[in-house]
């Protein structure tokens, strides 16, 4: 589906986003009401990873498109117990060559990029590994008003490959960061952002 007329500031988020740079994506406020840090895979190196878990602090995840997790061979993880809203998750992997327990944030780095390269093959990749996918809705935000479908409709309206670096946004004291505290955290570490919202409305979606 063609976008309508992006906004100022979602023009300003996909430019940051394109450029390398870290952006904020936030939830709905009646859904989760929370916020992750996004880095385009392609720009993923391990001091762009080093720094992005010690500014979020929450879980480093993927995301990655189901059409991608086939072609690579990385199944699936069944849920059981789930909780409401939960994402679908992968079998974590490491890539293979280039890198050593594949715990580091520069080895998570290679494993990252390595997910958005259309040369990686199956085999390129030890299961169970360091890095957490997460799979998309096949129908994207028409399906699911998720981070993980909403980072990817972000890398697809930036022009970038729809493989994303994903990592929830802790407050100083361990929480979930949120309302007062969320936009202080945006503003201290100068981070562009926007919301799954406002990205609905730019695909004519909401």
């Amino acid at each position: 589906m063609l976008p309508k007329r992006l906004s100022p500031s979602l023009k300003t988020v996909l430019e940051a986003f394109r450029r390398g740079e870290f952006v904020a994506l936030l939830d709905k406020p009646d859904r989760e009401a929370e916020a992750d840090l996004l880095l385009a895979a392609e720009h993923a190196t391990g001091e762009r990873i080093n720094e992005m878990i010690s500014l979020a602090r929450g879980l480093l995840t993927v995301v990655v498109t189901r059409q991608r997790l086939r072609e690579l061979r990385i199944p699936l993880l069944e849920p059981e117990f789930a909780m409401p809203n939960a994402p679908v998750f992968a079998m974590p992997v490491d890539y293979r060559h280039g890198t050593t327990t594949g715990a580091s944030a520069f080895d998570r780095a290679v494993t990252i990029r390595a997910l958005a390269d259309p040369k990686a093959r199956p085999e390129d990749f030890g299961r169970p590994g360091h890095v957490f996918p997460l799979a998309m809705a096949e129908g994207g935000l028409a399906e699911r008003q998720g981070h993980t479908e909403g980072a990817a409709a972000l890398a697809e309206l930036a022009g970038t490959v729809p493989v994303v670096a994903m990592c929830e946004i802790l407050d100083p004291e361990g929480h979930m960061a949120r309302g007062r505290k969320l936009r202080q955290w945006l503003r201290d570490n100068s981070i562009a952002s926007t919301t799954v919202s406002q990205l609905l409305r730019a695909l004519g979606l909401e």
